[in-house]
């Protein structure tokens, strides 16, 4: 009961100041919101991932002193980092759902959110590991979300993906946008009947305490980002299976670039400052299922915080919107290989990309790409060595958010939109040419030597550089 008192206070306080920073208010007046603004500024880092009475074990969140700025009074409206809401995380149970049933409304549209029948799990419940709760070995989820703020200081917000209409046009087409070949999947072109879903991209850890991860040899598509300090993450796609994933960590404003061209799809993700949080929630065709705010996780008792926060894809479709997404990308028909008359084709059977904490590598065994991850195999939580069929490595422009971590180091924002230089790699070879995206709303098209570059069927990872940096070796 504590909790929950400290959560409303919590939440009471984020509502005063926001409406406060809205503008025209004697909150304004009084300077209060000014002290709000240096804190959010200070501390715009925060995961918001971490349950009360416990903390975060990376560099990403601050600590007590850390978050304080030159303001020497705390305002008695300053907003505390949002944490998660355990009562409204559903816990899984083995044979059968615990707690009552009600029945919510539906959520503006606005808010990119849906409603559903809440199956209500106890705050205290034990939490068995999501190794030991296979999809089919306990009961289905019925996820609901409330709706989240949509409002942010946007006045912090110093990036550029946040500043785009999803459709607002950037450079002008080089080719074709990407299409799909009748009966294959559109993220993966692999034959095989298209389920008549959206894609759910779920935001997954890559700390060391989070290795080895859930489902990332089940996704469709992955994308490696940076985030502050050199760290990554990856925002893993959805949509020919379904998977329990994690561990699920926070978003970043570079996330804008990436769920766009999914159509309207599902994001999943712990949590993120209020800068951010606004700014994802402004995506008007996403389908927000921020863990604060929306059933359908759990957490691994085997696991530190922050990184024990699970989800199942399943559990989120079953009260999902919308169809399939559109391709992202063109592929050869199945067993083709590259011409062997490509122009910028060349043989190549290794690579690695230079992240400052998390640098990564691939090696082709002949049919697949695999991945190391600080010199050693990448292994999933069931062991297998994480495996892709092409590995395309998008050099993008790096520009500061206007936020900063505990430490200081920038909070960077990675324009995934516009164009750049783009390398692939897939059937043994290695093409160099450019990729072109007009607009957040339509995916990317790859060209080399005046032609589409097209993919081997299957999984394919991105890894998300800025450009000039000399990542990719």
């Amino acid at each position: 009961m504590r909790r929950r008192v400290r959560r409303h206070a919590l939440a009471l306080s984020a509502a005063v100041v926001l409406a406060g920073c809205a503008g025209g208010t004697p909150l304004e007046s009084s300077g209060s919101a000014a002290a709000y603004r240096e804190q959010v500024t200070t501390r715009a880092d925060l995961d918001t991932d971490t349950p009360v009475g416990e903390s975060a074990d990376d560099s990403e969140r601050p600590s007590e002193s850390a978050g304080r700025t030159a303001t020497s009074a705390r305002s008695k409206f300053e907003v505390e980092p949002v944490e998660e809401i355990p009562w409204l995380i559903q816990q899984p149970s083995v044979g059968g759902s615990s707690g009552s049933a009600s029945t919510s409304s539906s959520a503006s549209a606005s808010t990119s959110t849906s409603t559903s029948t809440t199956v209500q799990g106890s705050a205290n419940a034990a939490t068995p590991s999501p190794e030991a709760v296979s999809p089919t070995g306990r009961a289905a989820t019925v996820v609901t979300t409330v709706p989240g703020a949509t409002a942010a200081v946007a006045s912090l917000y110093k990036g550029y993906l946040g500043t785009l209409s999803r459709t607002q046009r950037i450079v002008d087409p080089l080719g074709p946008p990407p299409s799909a070949v009748a009966g294959t999947q559109p993220l993966t072109g692999l034959v095989g009947a298209v389920p008549n879903r959206p894609a759910a991209i779920v935001k997954i850890d890559n700390s060391p305490s989070a290795r080895p991860q859930s489902g990332l040899n089940a996704a469709d598509i992955v994308i490696e980002e940076e985030v502050e300090g050199g760290v990554t993450r990856f925002a893993a796609v959805f949509h020919s299976t379904s998977s329990t994933v994690g561990p699920v960590r926070s978003a970043r404003t570079t996330d804008i670039g990436i769920i766009n061209s999914f159509g309207s799809p599902l994001l999943m993700y712990s949590g993120a400052n209020e800068v951010t949080e606004g700014l994802i929630r402004a995506q008007p065709t996403v389908q927000n299922r921020n863990a604060g705010t929306s059933s359908g996780y759990w957490r691994s008792s085997g696991r530190r915080a922050p990184s024990n926060l699970y989800t199942d894809t399943a559990d989120h479709w079953a009260s999902a919107s919308a169809g399939p997404p559109a391709p992202q990308f063109s592929y050869r028909a199945r067993g083709a290989g590259v011409d062997p008359g490509h122009p910028t084709a060349v043989a190549a059977d290794r690579l690695s990309v230079g992240y400052r904490a998390s640098p990564a590598g691939w090696s082709w065994n002949g049919s697949a790409w695999l991945r190391s991850q600080g010199g050693t195999a990448h292994l999933t939580s069931s062991g297998e060595q994480v495996s892709a069929a092409n590995v395309v490595v998008i050099e993008a422009r790096e520009v500061r958010t206007g936020m900063v971590d505990s430490t200081g180091s920038n909070v960077p924002e990675f324009v995934f939109v516009g164009a750049g230089d783009v390398t692939v790699f897939t059937d043994g070879k290695r093409i160099e040419g450019r990729w072109n995206r007009p607009s957040l709303a339509v995916a990317p098209t790859l060209m080399s030597g005046g032609s589409v570059i097209t993919l081997t069927p299957g999984r394919t990872w991105i890894e998300l550089v800025g450009e000039g940096k000399g990542l990719l070796r």
